[in-house]
């Protein structure tokens, strides 16, 4: 008997609308910062299975199939390596925050009163979507530093760095990102 592993494009969306509403149905913890951080971290998984059916398309085929021409597959291979990285540093950097809460909380609970309140909290998660978006669609602009291009032994589309300038910040905006979730934990 053989078995069909295709994928349908059909995931739950009931279980994704309710834990969604769940958490916006928690009013009193929405006072608390790290419920807007796991907020954050949840949606930053959703969006991160925007590029499930591109890549598993890519993979079966074992080479970049989506599109019609090549402009196309160009647009959807930059369109999932945006993807990735977007929801991977958003994942990191709320991390951070969630380490950096958990700091305060702990250690110096008075300006973790003083300082993390929900507004805080929803304006740092507003800047790290923010930075995040416009770091990351650089990719998109010939010349940036950064070109997206397809990974053949990997099944996937990535954003390399072609211009020393951005590798280096690349590194350093990576190194900054754990060295904060180590110190803080």
């Amino acid at each position: 008997m053989e078995r069909n592993y295709t994928f349908t494009g059909d995931f739950s969306p009931e279980a994704v609308a309710a834990v969604l509403i769940i958490t916006i149905y928690q009013r009193k913890s929405w006072k608390q910062s790290l419920t807007i951080f796991f907020t954050s971290l949840i949606l930053a998984h959703l969006v991160l299975t925007l590029y499930l059916p591109f890549s598993i398309a890519a993979l079966a085929a074992r080479e970049w199939v989506v599109g019609g021409t090549e402009e196309e597959k160009q647009g959807t291979c930059g369109f999932t390596a945006f993807v990735i990285l977007f929801s991977v540093y958003v994942m990191l950097m709320t991390l951070s925050l969630v380490s950096i809460d958990r700091f305060l909380s702990i250690v110096k609970p008075h300006l973790h009163k003083r300082f993390m309140s929900p507004r805080v909290a929803l304006v740092l998660v507003i800047i790290v979507w923010s930075f995040d978006l416009l770091f990351f669609s650089t990719g998109f602009i010939d010349g940036s530093g950064v070109e997206f291009r397809y990974i053949d032994y990997l099944g996937v589309c990535y954003a390399f760095t072609t211009s020393p300038v951005m590798a280096i910040f690349r590194f350093f905006f990576a190194s900054l990102i754990f060295i904060i979730i180590i110190v803080t934990s």
